[in-house]
This record gives C-alpha cells, sequence and structure tokens, in this order.
C-alpha cells in the first residue's frame, strides 16, 4: 500500500494565513498609534512571538520533506518586520482611532490561528502518521486576545478622556493613557466617562452617539469591577441613567427605540444590575427617584443581560412602584363616555385623566406587541421571576398597600376597579388582575415564589397564601360579576372584540368578558399545591381565625381561613380541566400522607376529617364554576364528586408516591409532562373512559386509604396479594376492586395509641365522607 503525501499546497495556504494576520498586527503598530508607555513591551512580546512562530513554520515543512521524501524548495512565507517602539516609559500617548484597528487585528488574529492549527492538524492526517507541532498558534492566540482587551480599555480611556478634557483635542490626535489599569486607573476612566456621559444625554444626534455605546461596552465587560461601577453610576447627572431611554428615544422623532438603543440600555442595565447587589447609593443616584421615568426604568432591568442577577432590594422598591403606577396608567384605553352621536371618545381612559402613556413612547396603542415590552410591572416581575428571587416576591406580596390604594369599601368601588386590581390590603391584591398583557405569566410566577415554603420563610408564604386566596375569592364572587356586568354594556372601540370592548389579549369566555388568565391561574395552581393544608383546614361553617398554625401531616404552617373564602378561590383552578387534574394529583398525595400519618399517630379520625374538608371544598368549588361558565345539568353537578375521581383516575398509578404530599417538585413535574402530551380531546376522551367504567369517589378513598397504610408500615400491609397489586404501576378494575374490598374490611388497630380502640376501613371513610358533606354549601 502506498502512503498518501503531505498535501504541500493546503499547507502553504494555512502559513501564508498566519503571516498575514501577523503581519495586519505589525502595521497596525507604530509610534502614530501608541508612543511611550508599555508600547516598547508590547512590540518586544510581537517580534518574540513572530520569530517563533516562523520557527515553527520551518520546522513544518522540514517535516513534510523528510515524510514526502522529496527536498523542499519552498521557503516559508515571510514573516513582518516589526517596528522598534519609541517614546518614554510611563504615560504613553495613544491614537483612539489607530488602536481600534490594532484591536481589530488582534482579535483576528487570536480567533484564526486556533483555527488554523486545526485544519494544519488534518493535512498531516491524511499523510502523516505524527501530530505537527503547532502548539505555539495556541500561544500567540492567548497573548493576541490578552492584549486586545487591555487595548480597549485603552481605548475607552481615550475617548472618555477626549470628551471630559476637550482641550487635549487641540493637541493632536494622540491622548495620553495610563500604562497599566490598576483600581485607581479604573476609577479614573469611570469618572470620566460619567463627565462624558453628561455630555453625551444633551445631544440631539439620531439614535445612541459612538462614545455612548462605548461607554455602555465598557460598562459591561467591567460589570465585575465595582469600585469602577461606582465611579461611574455615582457621579452621572441625578436620574439622567433612568430617564435615559426616553431620551434616546426623543431623537428619533417619534419612532420607538431601535436596535442600537436597546443595546445601549441593556449594556447599561448589566452593570446596573450587577452593581446594585454590592452597593445601593450609586444606584439611586443614577436611576433618580423610582417612578420619576417608570417605562424607562423598568427598561433597563428587562433589557439587561440574563445572567446578571439584581438586587432584591432594588427589584422591590421598583415591583412596587410600578404595580402603583399601572393603576393610573393601564395599558389599554376603554372609554368612559360617548360623544352627543353616542360614537365611543377614545381620549377617555379608565381611571385616569392623564394622556396615553404609550404615545409618549411611540407605540401604536393597546394592540402594539411592544406595549408589553415596554410594561414596567412586566419587566420587573419577569426579572424576579426569572433569577428566582424567592425574597423580593415574598416581600412584595407581604407589603401592606399605601393608604390611598386601599380600597376601604369594595361594594361601592367603581366596577372598573377590578379591571386593573384586585381587592386586598396587600401587594398580592395588585396581582390578581386579569389586565396583564403576557395573560399573567409574569405575576404567576412571583406568586408561586412568593408563596413557596423555604426553611426559615415557610410563616411568611403562608400568610401570603392566604391574602391571595381572600384576594381571588372575591374577584370570582364579586370583582369579575361587578366588572362583567358593566363591560356588557360599555361603548366599544374600533378594533378590539365585539363582544365586550376589551382588547383581545383579555383572557375571557363565553360567560365572562373578562377573566384571569392562564399565567396567573398556573401560578395560583402552584400556590395552592405548596400550601394544602390551607385546604385542609378550612371550616365553611367557620369565619377562618386567620392565625397560623402547623399542619402535622407536612409539618408546613397554614393559615386558618374561612371554607367559603377557599372554595371561591378554587373557582379560578377549577374552570381548566387539566389544571384541575394537576391539582387533584397533588390532593390525591396530600389523601394518602394524611392517612399514613393518622394510622401511624392513632390520630385517624382527624385525618380522615382533612381528607374530607379537603375534598369538600374541591368539590363544591368545581360545581360552582362550571354551572355558572357551562350551564351545567343538575345530574353533572350532582357528579362532580365522580369528575374528581375521574381526573385523578387519569395519573392513578403513573406518579410515584412521595412523603412530601403536594409538593413534591419531582411529583409536580411529572404530572405537568404527562399531562402536556394530551392534546385536550385526548384528554377529554380519556376522562370519558374513565367515567365510563366507573370511578366511584368513595372507591378512590379506599385505594388511598390502603396507600397511606402501606407507607405507614414500611411499604407493606401485611397481606402478599394486595402488597404485590400496590406495587404495580396501573391496575385493572378487577385488582382496584380486590384493594378496596381489603380496605373497606380490614380492622385497623393503633399500636401507638394503646386506648384507641380498632377501626374498619370503611368506618374511617364514613369519617372522611361525613366531612365531605359538612363542607358543602347549604341550598
Amino acid at each position: 500500500m502506498v502512503a498518501t503525501e503531505i498535501d504541500v499546497a493546503a499547507l502553504q495556504s494555512e502559513l501564508r494565513a498566519i503571516s498575514g494576520w501577523m503581519g495586519e498586527i505589525c502595521r497596525a503598530t507604530g509610534p502614530q498609534v501608541w508612543l511611550g508607555g508599555g508600547a516598547a513591551a508590547f512590540t518586544t512580546d510581537l517580534a518574540g512571538h513572530v520569530r517563533s512562530l516562523d520557527r515553527m513554520m520551518s520546522r513544518l515543512l522540514d517535516q513534510v520533506a523528510a515524510y514526502n521524501h522529496i527536498p523542499m524548495v519552498t521557503a516559508p512565507p515571510p514573516m513582518p518586520r516589526v517596528a522598534p517602539a519609541s517614546g518614554p516609559p510611563g504615560v504613553a500617548s495613544a491614537s483612539p482611532t489607530g488602536m481600534g484597528r490594532l484591536e481589530a487585528a488582534l482579535n483576528r488574529t487570536s480567533d484564526g490561528l486556533p483555527a488554523a492549527a486545526s485544519r494544519i492538524r488534518r493535512v498531516f492526517a491524511l499523510g502523516c502518521p505524527h501530530d505537527p507541532d503547532v502548539g505555539q498558534c495556541a500561544r500567540t492566540a492567548a497573548w493576541c486576545k490578552s492584549e486586545a482587551e487591555r487595548m480597549r480599555t485603552r481605548i475607552h480611556y481615550a475617548l472618555a478622556e477626549n470628551r471630559a478634557n476637550p482641550a487635549l483635542l487641540l493637541q493632536g490626535p494622540m491622548v495620553p493613557v495610563p500604562d497599566r489599569f490598576g483600581p485607581r486607573e479604573m476609577a479614573d476612566l469611570g469618572r470620566m466617562q460619567a463627565i462624558a456621559f453628561g455630555g453625551e444625554t444633551l445631544s440631539t444626534g439620531p439614535g445612541p452617539s459612538g462614545l455612548l455605546t462605548d461607554i455602555g461596552q465598557s460598562l459591561r465587560e467591567h460589570a465585575n469591577d465595582p469600585d469602577y461601577l461606582a465611579a461611574f453610576f455615582g457621579r452621572v447627572p441625578s436620574g439622567s441613567i433612568g430617564k435615559l431611554a426616553h431620551a434616546l428615544y426623543e431623537r428619533h422623532e417619534g419612532t420607538p427605540l431601535t436596535t442600537a438603543d436597546k443595546a445601549v440600555l441593556g449594556d447599561i442595565g448589566t452593570a446596573l444590575g450587577a452593581l446594585s447587589r454590592r452597593q445601593r447609593e450609586p444606584v439611586d443616584q443614577a436611576l433618580g427617584p423610582i417612578g420619576s421615568d417608570m417605562p424607562g426604568q423598568a427598561l433597563l432591568v428587562r433589557l439587561s443581560a440574563p445572567n446578571v442577577k439584581w438586587s432584591s432590594a432594588v427589584l422591590l422598591d421598583m415591583a412596587r412602584v410600578s404595580l402603583r403606577w399601572r393603576q393610573d396608567h393601564p395599558s389599554y384605553n376603554v372609554p368612559t363616555r360617548t360623544r352627543p352621536d353616542n360614537i365611543p371618545d377614545p381620549n377617555q381612559t379608565v381611571g385616569s385623566a392623564k394622556p396615553l402613556w404609550w404615545t409618549a413612547w411611540g407605540l401604536n396603542g393597546p394592540d402594539d406587541r411592544a406595549l408589553a415590552t415596554h410594561d414596567p410591572a412586566l419587566s420587573v416581575l419577569g426579572r424576579i421571576a426569572s433569577q428566582n428571587d424567592t425574597a423580593a416576591a415574598r416581600a412584595l406580596l407581604a407589603t401592606r398597600l399605601e393608604t390611598t390604594f386601599t380600597i376601604k369599601d369594595a361594594a361601592k368601588a367603581d366596577p372598573l376597579t377590578w379591571l386593573h386590581r384586585g381587592y386586598g390590603d396587600t401587594y398580592a391584591s395588585l396581582l390578581v388582575t386579569p389586565d396583564w398583557h403576557d395573560g399573567g405569566t409574569a405575576a404567576g410566577d412571583v406568586i408561586r415564589l412568593g408563596t413557596t415554603p423555604e426553611k426559615g420563610h415557610d410563616e411568611e408564604a403562608a400568610r401570603n397564601t392566604a391574602d391571595l386566596i381572600r384576594a381571588v375569592a372575591w374577584w370570582n364572587d364579586n370583582g369579575r360579576e361587578k366588572l362583567s356586568a358593566l363591560l356588557k354594556n360599555a361603548p366599544l372601540i374600533p378594533g378590539w372584540l365585539d363582544t365586550t370592548g376589551l382588547p383581545a389579549w383579555i383572557p375571557h369566555d363565553r360567560h365572562y368578558p373578562a377573566g384571569l388568565g392562564p399565567g396567573l391561574r398556573t401560578g395560583l395552581l402552584n400556590t395552592t399545591r405548596a400550601n394544602l393544608a390551607v385546604l385542609a383546614y378550612a371550616d365553611r361553617t367557620t369565619s377562618g381565625t386567620g392565625m397560623l398554625a402547623t399542619d402535622p401531616i407536612s409539618g408546613r404552617p397554614y393559615v386558618n381561613v374561612n371554607g367559603s373564602d377557599v372554595q371561591s378561590f378554587l373557582r379560578t383552578l377549577a374552570a381548566d380541566d387539566r389544571t384541575w387534574a394537576k391539582l387533584a394529583v397533588a390532593a390525591q398525595s396530600y389523601r394518602q400522607q394524611a392517612f399514613a400519618w393518622g394510622l401511624r399517630t392513632g390520630m385517624i379520625e382527624d385525618a380522615a376529617d382533612r381528607v374530607g374538608f379537603l375534598d369538600g371544598n374541591l368539590i363544591p368549588a368545581y360545581v360552582k364554576e362550571r354551572t355558572n361558565s357551562e350551564n351545567l345539568t343538575k345530574a353533572e353537578a350532582d357528579s362532580a364528586k365522580e369528575v374528581l375521581g375521574a381526573l385523578r383516575s387519569l395519573v392513578l398509578g403513573k406518579i410515584p408516591l412521595d412523603e412530601t404530599p403536594g409538593a413534591s417538585d419531582a411529583m409536580t413535574a411529572l404530572t405537568d409532562k404527562m399531562l402536556s402530551k394530551l392534546e385536550y380531546s385526548d384528554f377529554e376522551k380519556k376522562i370519558a373512559q374513565i367515567k365510563a367504567r366507573g370511578s366511584a369517589y368513595s372507591d378512590q378513598i379506599y385505594l388511598d386509604l390502603a396507600l397511606g397504610y402501606s407507607r405507614a408500615h414500611g411499604g407493606r400491609i401485611g397481606d402478599a396479594t394486595v402488597d404485590s397489586l400496590l406495587r404495580k404501576a396501573s391496575l385493572t378494575d378487577d385488582e382496584q376492586q380486590t384493594i378496596i374490598q381489603w380496605s373497606r374490611t380490614h380492622v385497623f388497630s393503633f399500636p401507638s395509641s394503646p386506648d384507641h380502640l380498632p377501626l374498619t376501613g370503611s368506618r374511617i371513610i364514613r369519617t372522611a365522607e361525613e366531612a365531605v358533606e359538612h363542607e358543602q354549601p347549604a341550598e
């Protein structure tokens, strides 16, 4: 077999490329670009890399000649000559334009050399078993990258110095720059850029200037240097950063912000967010009073890099103000009066006589998709959600509303009020509203975070959960009814839904012209799954103490809430079958855990009460919501227990048991994943199939009792047949009946409570069913 020769032409092509890149760097250096300071060290290092690459190329050609067994008549491409540097050491003089060309050459070389080395290895691999020595490419590339970063900082310094001290321009194109950039030099850079920024904000040219873009890039590149950032943000004109977005907009004569504008805002927002976690004072100085330009301040948050975490305190303050701001600045225009000819007057806004806020940003109106981008509450809530800031979310939900935003008599409030807020005395009520441009996704995520039990903060989560239950309950029973009665007779605006007079993005159904969006429903579902104890202790016949207590079943605190409020709250979740199915699975897990706890401790009657109260609150909520929205027949309403059982059966046996009822992330994820794979038509077919073969409510409780007993006894109940069935992934009807029969007839004893008389399973289940009936509303 004849060995393949190394392709000399392909190798020479790569060597010429290396020579060309190094030549570009050498041509970009010289006293007209960089004089004195570190210029001499730079040129010395550059010359060393040029010589090393020259020797590498000679060795490669010698290796080719030896392997191909032919004399090498082609010499390596000539390498450039490096001109010696001149000027005194210490402070250097540099040309910003020339350094920009040098930086570009360094970046091209740092990117090109590793790729050339890889191609050279492939050329050798086709004919030579030995790897070529191209390590010098990687070393030179690393040096070029490092020098390019230093060069970029020098450029930032030179540009800022030119603007901060215009007299330097009279001395020629060369500007003094430091030889090295330590903390003192970086602080000087921040101060000069602050001076330059103040002048740039007064510019009237279209779009961001080159200097403003450069300042933004510098801030982003050095976002991990708090002293530099503090020097800049602490010295810019007060509030100028917060008003920058609108200042850039005003340069376009009425057109919205451009991509270049948003890039500058994103760079500055990234640096501001990074600094906010270390120092608050310069951030406040740069932003100005929060709310002085709420859309512009919130754009800095929205456009900042997603990997930068903002301070919880800053986000909390901005979230509070933005939620108050939107009470007077809704993202739509519902006319409140008509002209004499009975045509709607589009200049009348809900709850405010102020001009429409979006016109000041060049947006086209409520149906403009960009409106959501400029909505400050969406921007701030979205950032809280994206960085999983539970601290900000908890504090936001728990903060009591200022007196001016507290509704003392909800019954007398303008019905339009409930289009942009809920009823309550905390900020949680301002999230419960149908007018979120994103369907309530950001608000729902914040609700989820603010009600997630965490060690040391589970009591706060419980209180927030109770506040949300009361707010949503009031909305379902009162707010949407009052709003519906008004909107069905409201004047219409062209281009909006003819049936409601509202923008198409506001959720609605056949019965209600405005409802809580799917994102809000998801957030409330997660809140409920993580705090099921509040449902299991809510008694319809009492007013609820509003006091904290600890649920011995889950070990989590809860607030005692009136059962009627809980049932009204659950109507939001009952409106969607998938949501209801997810809640049914979580409730099933809680039931099994409750039985296990009762059997272990001898508190089985209390456990049965908790099971009964839980289901007793779920069932009437479904009946009431579906009766309103779908005109359920009496027979369908009476079968609500079977509906709950059918939804549970849909996932029965497919979700592993978990020791923390209703709150396991793994259980929640598995339930959501399984249901997400079902189209709604398939979902309805499966429910129909389950109902057809019978999914009796009591049967489900008997199954849960057996599973609870198994949990309480280390996964075994003592009957080999039933034990094997409980371990199966799914059960046939006959297998289910075998387990149910065991649960009905088994006599349960309580070793931990010797004085407790044994009970049969049927007696335990009767106690649970009595609790279910106790929670049913009076006719």
